[in-house]
């Protein structure tokens, strides 16, 4: 998340931020298997209905609260766009189209981050069922499908880059599926082989992984030919290093991540990816970039806060309800905090 609002605040030497939108992927692609794959290990079965309702609760409810205030005070900052204009862009970003919209008409614009959502979105559409299939399969036979997956979909965005360039093959769900099944890869392979990871292979993982999120700051420019071809690869790998660190314990990653501050942050990491970048477009080109993300995080961080006080905890009971209850009757949700702390850290890096 930080290297994304870098990004979009212009902040000298943060050219290659928008790699973290591919962290992000990985993250989303792990932690929806892996619960996915918990539930079936528990009830025998994964609940689809459940499953979408409860994205629904999560997600939408703090879009649409950033849609309703965007339709009220973005005619006002940019008028010049007309008042259909903003509502075409709201439309969008609330069916989960700004994927495409960016990909093929260079639109929404302020609400161009949304992309990213959508592709998310588009890949909880059919994942489930991604996963009904893996599991009645035999473990090793499920990483081999999911591996020769990911390397489909690795294929697919270097071939669309070369025959639709780099706008068309950025923004698209169907070009973007690598990070997320490159991470729900990585769920399937701790499942079974995490506590055979030591702790000092996990800290000499974790240094990798930084290392390679490092390399891609340096090289991946904004529509560079690499980017498509082999540094977003090499972003979600990155991002897959420090998940494996971070999934073990008093590794440097993991007690890094397990800090209150960044723990607090990831709670919120969502509202902040929802509403920095309409403020970082409206302040960017009238400040300098450290009073640009001064305002721009300040901003963010008091309104995901608020969102997350006023709406997102509150529904939060509602998915709780919704969640499947293991053989103990607990919520699943809650059986494994301090790895899940860490995660959300992860996404608000």
């Amino acid at each position: 998340m930080a290297l994304v609002v870098a990004d979009h605040c212009w902040i000298p030497g943060f050219d290659g931020g928008y790699f973290g939108v591919d962290v992000f992927f990985v993250l989303s692609g792990f932690l929806i298997t892996r619960l996915l794959l918990d539930e079936y290990a528990a009830r025998g079965q994964i609940g689809l209905l459940q499953f979408y309702v409860r994205r629904l609760l999560r997600l939408t409810p703090p879009l649409l609260l950033l849609l309703a205030v965007y339709l009220v005070v973005a005619p006002l900052i940019w008028p010049e766009y007309g008042l259909s204009s903003h509502i075409r862009d709201a439309a969008l970003a609330g069916l989960y189209l700004s994927d495409y919209g960016r990909a093929f008409w260079s639109v929404p614009t302020a609400l161009q981050h949304t992309w990213s959502l959508s592709v998310e979105e588009h890949f909880y559409l059919f994942w489930p069922f991604v996963v009904v299939l893996l599991v009645r399969l035999q473990p090793r036979w499920r990483i081999a499908g999911l591996l020769g997956i990911y390397l489909l979909a690795t294929a697919w965005r270097m071939f669309e880059y070369q025959e639709l360039g780099w706008v068309a093959t950025y923004f698209r769900a169907d070009t973007r599926m690598g990070g997320l099944v490159c991470g729900a890869l990585l769920a399937l392979c701790l499942a079974r082989f995490t506590k055979r990871i030591p702790e000092r292979a996990a800290n000499v993982v974790g240094v990798l992984a930084c290392g390679a999120l490092v390399a891609c700051l340096s090289l991946g420019f904004w529509r560079s030919p690499s980017s498509m071809i082999w540094i977003a690869s090499l972003a979600q790998w990155a991002a897959v290093g420090l998940l494996i660190s971070a999934s073990v314990q008093d590794s440097w990653i993991s007690t890094a991540l397990s800090a209150p501050p960044l723990v607090r942050l990831g709670i919120i990491s969502y509202g902040m990816y929802l509403w920095h970048y309409p403020a970082a477009v409206f302040v960017r080109d009238l400040l300098p970039w450290y009073q640009t993300l001064a305002i721009v995080a300040g901003f963010a961080t008091a309104m995901a806060t608020a969102s997350y006080l006023l709406l997102e905890r509150p529904l939060q009971r509602y998915r709780r309800n919704l969640v499947f209850r293991g053989k103990m009757g607990a919520p699943h949700e809650q059986n494994r905090p301090p790895l899940l702390a860490r995660e959300n850290s992860v996404a608000a890096m």
